[in-house]
């Protein structure tokens, strides 16, 4: 047992208040609720045993309230240390104890799942694909009643399994891991992202823009407001304009880079794609506009670029 019941804890507090320590004052006399006089008082004996029944609902949550905790799942310390370290952006420091929760737990799927992470946030997508596969398929295996608390993470091991198979180039495999996860979290906003990318790298555009669609749908509402500062709406809006560039529909395309930017003014990538869309249409001072945007989102991103090999500093 974990934790004592809240009705234990409270007795003992009241056993251990020194206010209640009767050392030191006189007895009671026989007169007092409690004495020894109710033994030989029948009517006093049968009031203080004819207490009211309680209802049934009452009792099932009082047992309720008072059950065992349920015992954390092996190895559920190191786990979240792990977890803690992979939050905090230092993975490199996860992976050490990661690999010693597999050492000591080789059947536990979720021991996978966290060394699967510790490697996808170092961009290792080839070597955490594997782990994230032992992770799914061995949460399948536990029992549905216990899934949850051996294995909480385990409903989104297929949205990174999705990624990380994406970053790895397997197109086919990140569609079908990101189709499973939005099947059982169908509010999975990134995941849908996700197969979005998948649908434009495969030039399925109609497939590409339902799935962008899905993702901004799936947004906090503050997110999805047209003045909201907001990376995610950028980047799908952003996406939404190369499927207009695709299609040829090039002042669009601006038009969703330029709400995108609003969005997300940092996005160097789409500064660089207005450029080369108003270089299209004819207008040169608006591209150079543009690229001095994008110059100072490297800056503020911490992304500029190296000067051409043999340029004069």
């Amino acid at each position: 047992m974990r934790a004592l019941p809240t009705a234990l804890v409270i007795m003992i507090a009241g056993c251990s208040d020194p206010a209640g320590d009767p050392g030191g004052r006189p007895p009671r006399s026989g007169s007092e609720p409690g004495s020894g006089s109710e033994a030989g008082d029948p009517a006093a004996a049968a009031v203080k045993i004819a207490q009211p029944e309680l209802p049934p609902e009452v009792v099932e949550a009082l047992n309720r309230a008072n059950a065992d905790v349920q015992p954390p799942p092996p190895g559920d310390d190191q786990a979240r240390v792990a977890l803690q370290l992979i939050g905090r952006n230092h993975p490199e420091q996860a992976e050490p104890v990661a690999r010693a929760l597999v050492s000591a737990y080789p059947d536990q799927p979720r021991a996978a799942f966290v060394l699967g992470l510790s490697l996808h946030k170092q961009k290792r997508y080839s070597d955490a694909v594997p782990y994230f596969e032992q992770a799914l398929a061995g949460a399948g295996a536990i029992e549905a009643a216990l899934r949850a608390q051996q294995f909480p993470e385990h409903v989104h091991v297929s949205h990174f399994l999705g990624w990380a198979r994406y970053y790895a180039g397997d197109l086919d495999g990140a569609r079908g891991a990101f189709a499973s996860h939005v099947a059982t979290v169908p509010t999975a906003g990134d995941s849908w992202y996700g197969l979005a990318l998948v649908e434009i790298d495969e030039d399925q555009i109609d497939a590409a823009g339902a799935a962008l669609e899905r993702a901004m749908a799936y947004l906090p509402e503050a997110e999805r407001m047209e003045d909201s500062r907001s990376r995610d709406r950028g980047k799908i809006l952003a996406r939404q304009g190369d499927l207009a560039l695709r299609a040829d529909r090039v002042q669009d395309a601006v038009d969703l880079y330029r709400r995108a930017l609003r969005a997300w003014p940092d996005h160097y990538e789409v500064w660089a794609k207005v450029a080369r869309c108003y270089d299209r249409l004819g207008d040169a001072g608006a591209a150079d506009r543009a690229r001095v945007e994008e110059l100072n989102a490297r800056e503020r991103m911490g992304r500029v670029m190296d000067p051409p090999k043999g340029a004069q500093p």
